[in-house]
């Protein structure tokens, strides 16, 4: 799964300027008609009442959160100076100490509401024009490259998200409270836009135009005649000649961000490339096809521009980190370092998984486009509506696009390929490019990371074809958007480890000083493999992944339990009814990884397996992997499985990303072998998502074993067909499974 560089900055931009928390409300409602007239007048009325209404209500245990809303609702209000006041409160808080823009943040809202309080009687775009040039001759270089970050909310995208709230959560003129704080933050972001935001814009070219060389316009074409859309920087203060960092992608971002600026200034040239018919390229956008070829073209086309020295180094996520990989594949002489995170291996974890294909991989389609469709893929109820049409419906998955409107070519091609063939192979490095690849490479990902198997495969095959690799590992508790574009002190409710709270941009261009400038190596890279174990509150670094720990620990799936003891042979039996469709899917979000119960959605068709309590400490390093012994009614089955600590407090804690993947694949993922009805077969577990936890004295270790069948999900029915046009017609007797108890999983227990 790929979850997306460009759209996880844009949320957390979000997050910061418009966004939507979780909180816990009460139960109130109010009362507001649903005017879809947003410019009229009697809406403005309206919403300012229910602002009014609100703010005499509103309260939250979360104080960060509760000034992150109070200040808008106050702005809203007209009441200016207790809107910067709570805003201040944000900006002076400790854990906003470090934070390079903190000068800054919230600067949109807050330039409005100076520019209100002003009585000065001339035209108000002097006005504000006036007051933006005071505060900004106030902050310091640094702090004016995030400028653009905090006006990037457009009126159009401000007005879609408040018509979707008074469409969809407005019932009978009335609204909740947790919407009607959401509606009037869109509101009071809607209006600052509105009469701030071109100039605003304007005011921030400037200043771009006074600290950097732009030129965001530029076509190169390569030697078969495609296009390439790429845009460059270079801070004007810098050296002339520098080292040149690449970031190719095929998300288009639009105007430089502060990452690109922060490389700028830190005297490197930064290009931002575009795969073929993305940005001003005319060609067809074709995802993962063509960047074994065009990302050299453009390390041809920059070595011969005067600002360079003849050293490129590339950085990026996700989809961006596939494409340095796909670069080496043909290493250019002048490419002297990659730093691929979260990065996709194309039909190793995305668009399919352990040879399992899933709906999501039309949603990303839908967004990766000429131009970058945010809203598309941003809109939750589409995709719901849409992965529950296909489920509750039982069609062929192949039909999947025909539900959404139209074919798309790309992902019935991709649906051609069940197996890891020569399809999905040729658009990443094989055995010899990766023994030829001699470049001091970056890893980085997470235990959470979506795409943390396809960095994973990357790595390990390195390793396997080049035994000198000079390739580092850095993982954490990560997510993939964190990992990507910048970690947080609470990952998906579970507060990480204070030395996990590492500044990713920053070790990036630490590595690229110590690869092309010849600095210091980063501090935390202490050997090749580096990584947190969970709970621990140390890095922990080591030569060989392999030699992490010196013994397993296996644990058998004896009915309802886990044991170190192998048991008499028994079994436990699991039907799965695939005609039963009643349980569809009611949200896209993340669910929570530390809670007072193992996740909703991992409990669907599954079995729970729970050890005794440890005793004392245990600190794991690595995958749970193993292998079940099963004999089941049909000739395959698509398997999940999760992994929890069971704390003493009674919350559960989920150790990793989830693992799901095909049985009959499961001992080839390039050849499909089906099983025998009736007949026990060993089913081996492995590319499983790497992690480590130092579990605590009385906690219990939790397996969620299943079968995955829900909305988000292409399903396996069984009958040994290509799994892509079985339909629910061939769903017929129940999946009827005798789980044996001498399956097992086993993982690494660190070395003391």
């Amino acid at each position: 799964m790929i979850h997306l560089q460009v759209y996880n900055i844009l949320k957390k931009t979000i997050l910061l300027l418009i966004g939507l928390f979780s909180l816990q409300y009460h139960s109130q409602n109010f009362i507001f008609k649903a005017d879809e007239n947003i410019e009229s007048s009697s809406f403005d009325n309206n919403i300012k009442k229910l602002n009014k209404e609100i703010l005499q209500v509103y309260k939250s245990n979360d104080k960060i959160k509760f000034y992150d809303n109070i200040f808008r609702l106050y702005i809203l209000d007209g009441d200016y100076e207790k809107g910067l006041y709570y805003l201040n409160e944000i900006k002076n808080d400790p854990q906003n100490a470090n934070l390079d823009y903190k000068e800054v943040v919230g600067l949109a809202f807050e330039l409005y509401a100076l520019s209100q309080l002003d009585s000065e009687k001339i035209p108000y775009q002097t006005k504000y024009e006036n007051i933006f040039n005071k505060k900004i001759n106030s902050v310091s270089e640094r702090s004016k490259i995030y400028l653009g970050r905090f006006f990037t909310n457009s009126e159009a995208d401000l007005k879609e998200n408040m018509l979707k709230i008074i469409k969809n959560d407005i019932k009978d003129n009335t609204i909740s409270l947790s919407d009607g704080i959401k509606l009037c933050r869109y509101y009071t972001s809607y209006i600052i836009a509105k009469d701030t935001h071109k100039t605003a814009h304007s005011l921030i070219k400037k200043i771009d135009e006074q600290q950097f060389d732009i030129n965001d316009s530029i076509i190169i074409k390569t030697k078969k005649g495609n296009e390439i859309a790429l845009r460059v920087i270079k801070y004007k203060k810098g050296e002339k000649q520098t080292p040149t960092i690449l970031n190719f992608s095929i998300y288009n971002r639009g105007a430089f961000n502060h990452i690109e600026k922060l490389g700028a200034m830190r005297d490197y040239t930064v290009v931002y490339a575009y795969s073929r018919g993305v940005y001003l390229s005319h060609d067809q956008v074709s995802p993962f096809e063509f960047e074994i070829e065009d990302v050299n073209e453009v390390i041809d086309w920059i070595i011969k521009q005067p600002w360079n020295n003849g050293k490129v180094g590339m950085i990026g996520g996700s989809y961006d980190g596939f494409s340095q990989w796909a670069a080496v594949k043909n290493l250019h002489p002048a490419l002297k370092t990659i730093i691929p995170t979260a990065s996709v291996g194309f039909g190793v974890d995305f668009p399919i998984f352990n040879n399992c294909f899933s709906p999501y991989m039309l949603r990303w389609l839908s967004y990766a486009g000429k131009v970058t469709n945010y809203n598309l893929f941003s809109d939750e109820r589409k995709w719901m509506s849409l992965y529950n049409s296909y489920y509750k419906s039982g069609v062929a998955f192949n039909k999947l696009d025909s539900i959404y409107g139209e074919t798309n070519p790309i992902f019935q091609n991709w649906l051609k390929h069940p197996s890891f063939d020569e399809f999905w192979k040729s658009k990443m490095p094989n055995k010899k490019d990766f023994a030829n690849i001699n470049i001091p490479i970056l890893t980085l990902t997470g235990y959470y990371d979506a795409d943390q198997r396809g960095a994973m495969y990357y790595y390990n095959q390195h390793y396997k074809y080049n035994k000198n690799a000079d390739h580092y590992l850095l993982i954490g508790p990560y997510g993939h958007a964190g990992v990507v574009s910048g970690i947080n002190g609470n990952y998906q409710g579970y507060a990480i480890d204070s030395v996990a709270k590492i500044d990713i941009e920053d070790i990036s261009y630490q590595w690229f000083d110590y690869v092309l400038k010849g600095k210091k190596k980063p501090e935390l890279l202490k050997n090749k493999v580096n990584f947190q174990p969970m709970g621990s509150n140390e890095w922990i670094s080591t030569s060989d992944i392999h030699e992490i720990g010196d013994q397993k620990l296996k644990l058998y799936l004896n009915k309802t339990s886990l044991q170190q003891v192998k048991p008499n042979l028994d079994f436990i039996r699991q039907r799965v009814d695939f005609l039963d469709r009643k349980d569809t899917l009611q949200t896209l979000e993340e669910e929570h990884i530390l809670g007072d119960a193992i996740n909703a959605y991992d409990l669907k068709n599954s079995l729970v397996f729970e050890s005794s309590a440890f005793d004392e400490p245990i600190s794991v390093a690595g995958s749970f992997t193993g292998e079940l012994k099963a004999a089941i009614n049909k000739k395959d089955m698509d398997i999940t499985m999760s992994v929890y600590e069971k704390l003493p407090t009674g919350q559960y804690l989920k150790l990793s990303h989830e693992y799901f993947g095909r049985a009959s694949y499961a001992k080839d993922n390039t050849k499909r072998q089906l099983l025998k009805p009736g007949t026990i077969e060993n089913i081996p577990i492995h590319n499983t998502f790497f992690t480590s936890r130092k579990i605590e004295k009385g906690s219990k270790l939790v397996i969620v074993l299943g079968i995955r069948k829900n909305p988000d999900a292409q399903i396996n029915y069984g009958t040994g067909k290509d799994v892509s046009i079985e339909t629910i017609a061939d769903a017929k007797e129940p999946l009827d499974i005798k789980w044996y108890n001498d399956s097992y999983v086993e993982v690494s227990i660190l070395k003391k």
